[in-house]
């Protein structure tokens, strides 16, 4: 199996691309599209500083059919949004038998999407992808040995380390951060937040052969009898506190 991080940029018509690049600071973030009676269904949070703007470019998309608000409080407003058409990595992942690890964040008609799969239907999922007018570039894999990070995740990381962002307590603040990096806050914190996600995830699941204290890899299920136990690249081209 590999693991493969994709750079995704939607096209012209893509309600997920279009509404992102009309408003450069909202970060639509998709966690779930269930095909329904009534269409393809797609719980969606919209971050940013004018997010009722963004709600209203939604509605008038003419490729969503109707956007219910769920939820306006909190960081972001929640929302389920009906179009005719499963956004197209959803598509491309069903059609392949793919899954992508959720939420996927758009910000500015670009997504970075995190996979695991053979190569065969990580290559098959960005034919599908290209076909539909996407534009797929490789970020990261671990095929070929390449870094956990990729370039714009180390960079990020190692100045958020100089500046005392994982310092206790913190030397600077989220916003600082996104700042001094010319980075909207909600992509820097996204980008952190993967960034973060990655190395964990590399440390816990192999890199390291961490094991917990029942043999099995961390993060696996222990047996719940026992309470004790605590693509080929060519082819496919943090809160602040």
């Amino acid at each position: 199996m590999t693991r493969l991080t994709l750079r995704l940029d939607f096209p012209s018509g893509s309600w997920l691309g279009d509404v992102s690049r009309a408003h450069p600071d909202a970060t639509l973030r998709a966690t779930e599209t269930v095909a329904a009676a009534e269409g393809e269904v797609t719980a969606l949070g919209v971050g940013g500083t004018d997010r009722a703007a963004t709600v209203e470019s939604l509605r008038e998309h003419d490729r969503v059919n109707r956007v219910d608000v769920v939820d306006r409080t909190g960081p972001a407003t929640r929302l389920r949004v009906v179009a005719p058409a499963p956004p197209p990595h959803v598509a491309a992942a069903r059609e392949v038998g793919l899954p992508i690890e959720e939420p996927v964040s758009v910000t500015e008609g670009r997504s970075i999407v995190d996979l695991v799969g053979d190569r065969s239907r990580l290559t098959a999922f960005s034919r599908r992808l290209t076909g539909e007018g996407v534009t797929v570039g490789i970020e990261a894999s671990d095929a070929d040995g390449e870094p956990v990070l990729t370039d714009t995740q180390r960079g990020l990381v190692l100045d958020a380390v100089a500046a005392g962002y994982y310092d206790t307590p913190r030397e600077c603040t989220l916003t600082e951060l996104a700042e001094s990096c010319d980075l909207a806050k909600s992509t820097c914190s996204e980008t952190l937040h993967r960034a973060e996600g990655r190395v964990l995830r590399r440390f816990v699941d192999g890199e390291f052969g961490a094991r917990d204290t029942s043999g099995n890899p961390i993060g696996e299920r222990s047996d719940p009898k026992h309470e004790g136990d605590p693509a080929e690249s060519a082819g496919i081209a943090a809160s602040e506190s």
